[in-house]
């Protein structure tokens, strides 16, 4: 394995520069590749020192770049394409709005370029296209799936590597890098900072091994000490929130600003202290507060993973083009996954002794905070970047110590380092619900030769007694019938696809049982409660009280009674989250302009349920249909489809069902024929339900106004139509599935998902 080390001494100011580094030890000085002379395809002059490192010492085979964000690391892909140039090249990230980035970045040098983030019309679509940029679950479902467009890759890129060793994806990441190790496809793995690096160089057989110490935008770094920085400053500072914006106000930092919280709640608070104290005005839309009206035009945000991936997108477009919003609060969730540099960042870090290592713990980690720092400086736009990081409950110099020392820590993954064995919100035992579809992904793609590619996982190497856990686990799905004469059957086969663990589908399968005869009585509750297993998220209920308050554990309270005296079955997994937001439980809450968080990106989650369902084959297709659209769009199941009402949205979706309730109409056709008819009882009932959530006559009426338009244009059959197509190219296929109406996909879907047929589904 060659070993390169950019030093910072390189330089580049876009036009020229040099390499300095050391190659295999040895210091080399080199001239900047030119793009002209070797004929690149890119429209500007040189390649940078990172680029240049790698465009002349890449010579096939794996790599591992390790190297500062902002670096140039996309155009490593493209050189990473030129050198392996047979077969498929894939792209993946963990993020949607990264692979929009890079589809965006990559589309000027490929005449034709596929895309896969779940979205229904791109699964639609077949991938034909010499280069695919994915999301990690995309392609490991190819994967998986045997799907044509993984079986021709010539090239694969993981960006973002490190997420190898987060709890939730980290499994993914290593399974996805055991396939290319199989099946020796030439892989590069990108990543800002990852420690132990040179450890997993060695894991994914790297040939090139690149650390950058060069950044393109040079970074000034200032650990400063909260209590010594609010003695000199006179802003009021009396509650925590108080004093974080005091501390913000004092550096003062230089143009657009990240500040990064390591609390969630405190991040809000400080969001209001910003509104209220110093007068700016709030992007965004759904908070847990009222804000004021704002005197300045100053505008401030808060980034975490409680905010609609909605308003998520436009604080991140505001941030990055507009002139207002120049100071973004954000909690760790934005340091991993999003391309959102700053001119400076301010980090406030909780630090605390641990009597028994005799040694600091911080928090966020060290290696967050590098991610964090990773951020401060904008290529082209910034001199320099300028990093803040504010600690407390420690000495400056300990926190200094230990980012020092962070990345010579040991490479983990997620598995190596032990997945807690605590239960999962949405599976009996999380450590069974990964392993199990981590062995059965190769069983089925490798049959009898599982093993190898299993043992090809860091973990694995690191613990080779996993195997006798992982074979004890496919003995228990054997003995449930999962396995048969050493192959997974038809539904662990189309499980798996779908990314729900046997043990999950068990559960499940025991609460329809016990919940199927009792769901016409309230099905929005007992289909949230059954359905849930299916479902990936955690579904905090931290998270909805955050917005909601006492409001939420009261309601919370009743759904899980109510579920547990209806099916016998106890609430543990966080099912009245789901039923609290099927129910349209957010619709009082004024402050709340869409539901929260996780349930934000519950539509694209829905599409795969229902796909799921679909298959299995246990519930008539209206029971889909309801089921499907109620965890889609958060509208109750009896008028669940005016979630396919374009112009309604969650809010309106909702006044629409409480007005159903109202009247008692029991579903959307009366209550959508009434409206179009311009029944006075039906409109007034409207007013009635929008009267809970709107204070004054002006608002009602506004609000009236724009459902009786959105319904007006309604026409039967009621359905989405990029869902019903997806659905029932199940069973007609994907090319014709793209042709077909609303009424022909309803057809197909209502003739096939009868409810009658065994779990086994379709081969």
């Amino acid at each position: 394995m060659k070993t390169i080390k950019v030093l910072e001494s390189s330089s580049f100011d876009g036009k020229s520069g040099r390499l300095e580094a050391l190659v295999n030890g040895k210091p080399v000085r080199e001239e900047l590749v030119s793009v002209e002379k070797e004929k690149l395809p890119f429209s500007f002059k040189k390649l940078n020192p990172l680029q240049t490192a790698f465009y002349r010492h890449y010579e096939g085979g794996n790599a591992l770049i390790s190297s500062p964000t902002s670096s140039g690391k996309t155009l490593l892909s493209l050189l990473f394409r030129l050198k392996n140039s047979y077969g498929r090249f894939i792209y993946t990230a963990p993020t949607r709005s990264l692979i929009w980035e890079k589809f965006r970045e990559f589309k000027p040098f490929f005449k034709r370029l596929g895309i896969r983030t779940g979205d229904l019309i791109e699964e639609l679509s077949e991938i034909t296209q010499p280069a695919v940029v994915c999301t990690y679950e995309s392609l490991l479902s190819a994967a998986r799936n045997r799907t044509k467009w993984f079986e021709e890759a010539g090239a694969v890129v993981i960006d973002e590597v490190h997420v190898v060793r987060e709890a939730g994806r980290g499994v993914t990441v290593e399974e996805i890098v055991s396939y290319c190790l199989e099946e020796e496809i030439p892989l590069l793995a990108l990543s800002a900072t990852i420690p132990g690096a040179s450890e997993m160089a060695k894991w994914i057989e790297a040939e090139l091994f690149i650390e950058s110490e060069w950044r393109p935008v040079p970074l000034e770094r200032k650990v400063l000490n909260l209590r010594k920085l609010l003695q000199r400053c006179k802003l009021p500072k009396e509650t925590p929130e108080e004093k974080l914006t005091a501390a913000v106000e004092k550096i003062n930092p230089e143009g657009k600003t990240l500040v990064f919280v390591p609390r969630k709640d405190l991040g809000w608070q400080a969001l209001s202290v910003e509104n209220t104290l110093y007068k700016r005005k709030i992007v965004n839309e759904t908070l847990p507060f009222l804000p004021v009206k704002p005197e300045k035009e100053e505008a401030v945000a808060f980034h975490n993973a409680d905010v609609p991936t909605e308003e998520r997108e436009v604080i991140e477009k505001e941030f990055r083009e507009g002139k207002e919003l120049t100071r973004l609060y954000a909690t760790q969730t934005l340091a991993y996954g999003v391309n959102l540099p700053a001119d400076s960042v301010v980090i406030f870090v909780r630090g605390s002794f641990d009597r028994i290592t005799y040694r600091y713990r911080f928090f966020p980690d060290p290696l967050t905070i590098l991610q964090m720092e990773g951020r401060a400086g904008r290529f082209g736009l910034s001199e320099k970047g300028y990093s803040y990081i504010v600690v407390s409950g420690a000495k400056e110099s300990a926190l200094e110590e230990a980012l020092q020392e962070e990345l010579s820590l040991p490479f983990e993954t997620a598995l190596s380092a032990g997945i807690e064995k605590r239960d999962s919100a949405a599976c009996p035992n999380r450590k069974k619900a990964f392993l199990s579809l981590m062995v059965l992904g190769p069983l089925i793609r490798y049959g009898k030769s599982w093993k190898e590619a299993v043992s090809s996982m860091f973990s694995v190497k690191k613990n080779p007694l996993l195997i006798n856990e992982i074979e004890e686990i496919l003995e228990e799905l054997e003995l449930y019938g999962f396995i048969e004469n050493g192959k997974p059957s038809k539904l662990t086969r189309l499980l798996v696809s779908s990314f729900v663990s046997p043990f999950c589908f068990m559960e499940f399968a025991e609460r329809l049982k016990k919940g199927k005869d009792a769901a016409s009585e309230e099905p929005t509750l007992l289909y949230s409660f059954i359905l849930r297993p299916f479902i990936k998220r955690e579904l905090f209920p931290q998270s909805v009280i955050q917005f909601t308050g006492e409001g939420f554990k009261e309601e919370a309270g009743k759904i899980a009674s109510f579920i547990e005296e209806a099916t016998g079955l106890r609430v543990r997994d966080n099912s009245e989250v789901l039923a609290f937001y099927a129910s349209g439980g957010f619709y009082p809450f004024k402050n709340v302009a869409r539901p929260p968080g996780e349930l934000s990106t519950l539509p694209t989650e829905s599409s795969i349920v229902g796909h799921l369902l679909c298959r299995i084959n246990l519930l008539d297709f209206d029971t889909v249909h309801r089921a499907v659209m109620m965890i889609r769009s958060g509208i109750p199941f009896n008028y669940s489809l005016l979630g396919a009402v374009e112009g309604l949205g969650y809010m309106r979706g909702n006044a629409l069902a409480k007005a159903g309730f109202l009247l008692k109409l029991g579903g959307e056709a009366p209550l959508i024929n009434g409206i179009k008819e311009e029944k006075q009882e039906v409109l007034e009932a409207l007013k009635e339900a929008l009267s809970y959530r709107y204070d004054t006559l002006p608002l009602v009426e506004r609000e009236t106004k724009a459902i009786v338009k959105a319904v007006k244009r309604v026409k039967f059959p009621l359905g989405n139509l990029k869902l019903l197509r997806f659905l029932a190219s199940i069973f007609i296929g994907r090319k014709e599935a793209l042709k077909i109406s609303i009424e022909d996909a309803l057809e197909v879907l209502f003739e096939n998902v009868t409810g009658r047929t065994q779990a086994e589904g379709e081969d």
